[in-house]
């Protein structure tokens, strides 16, 4: 592959682009906040393995356009997964496992990759975003950034791995805080524990913070970056692995209820959603 190559995959939502030692993803769905369509997920492991393969690569930085980073799944995403909800139910909950492993594969590709990923986040990164960029090794954002575990606010178990892998980067009561909640946490609170390493004062300057980040790690030695990415990703993949496992096999049981249809209908609304009580 040459130095320099552009690959632009407009049905996914995000652009690849490799200049020389970095490689760059970046979420170009502005007009729906980058909201992640089913395609996103299987280019995007494309994408992750091509980065892979180009050993001139020292470094990922994703990005997105647009006022905000990410607002997780689009919702038409979950309409499409009950597309085989009338199918016999072992069946239907067997292709349910496969396309919740399928979703979760581009952030163990991430974890995996030979080389350091650095996520830049602006405005609001929530959901399936979050999950994105708790799969980075070095996480930058600006000011006006914001994150939620916005899954629990439409009746789902998060499943990508935020679960499993916020509590190995922030203390663990700030995780139930985060998590059971599903309320917003802006940059200044990421910043105090140790979510993100860098708060820059807009995306320009943000940019400019990874692209020297992206720069100081090209210019070490690839194999004991490698060396060092891959000890510390290990000291917690057995964990991550084991809980996706679990989210795997719990989602694929319970997904969907009647209950996400109701939050999603609130959301749309702006309204606050009534649930029935579980069973004694």
């Amino acid at each position: 592959m040459s130095r320099e190559a552009v690959s632009t995959t407009t049905d996914a939502g995000f652009e690849l682009r490799i200049e020389g030692a970095v490689a760059r993803i970046s979420l170009a769905r502005a007009e729906a906040m980058n909201a992640l369509t089913d395609r996103f997920w299987g280019a995007l492991s494309e994408s992750i393995e091509r980065i892979d393969a180009t050993p001139s690569v020292r470094a990922l930085v994703i990005t997105a356009v647009g006022s905000h980073f990410c607002a997780g799944m689009d919702l038409d995403f979950f309409a499409a997964v009950r597309e085989h909800e009338s199918a016999e139910p072992g069946r239907y909950r067997e292709w349910l496992r496969r396309k919740i492993q399928y979703l979760q594969r581009p952030m163990d590709q991430l974890e995996a990759l030979r080389v350091p990923v650095i996520a830049c986040t602006q405005g609001a990164c929530i959901g399936a975003g979050l999950d994105l960029v708790c799969a980075a090794d070095i996480r930058l954002c600006t000011a006006d950034a914001f994150f939620s575990v916005h899954e629990i606010n439409v009746a789902i178990t998060a499943d990508l791995g935020v679960l499993q892998r916020l509590p190995q980067l922030i203390a663990p009561s700030v995780v139930q805080d985060l998590a059971l909640t599903g309320r917003r946490f802006a940059a200044a609170e990421a910043l105090t524990h140790g979510f993100v390493s860098h708060v820059a004062d807009d995306v320009t300057a943000l940019h400019a913070h990874a692209g020297e980040l992206a720069a100081r790690i090209g210019g070490l030695s690839p194999l004991a970056v490698l060396g060092t990415k891959h000890a510390l990703v290990r000291q917690r993949r057995r964990a991550i692995g084991e809980g996706l496992d679990y989210m795997t096999a719990w989602n694929a049981a319970m997904f969907p209820t009647a209950d996400i249809p109701v939050a999603i209908a609130a959301q749309r609304k702006r309204e606050a959603a009534s649930f029935d009580d579980l069973l004694p």
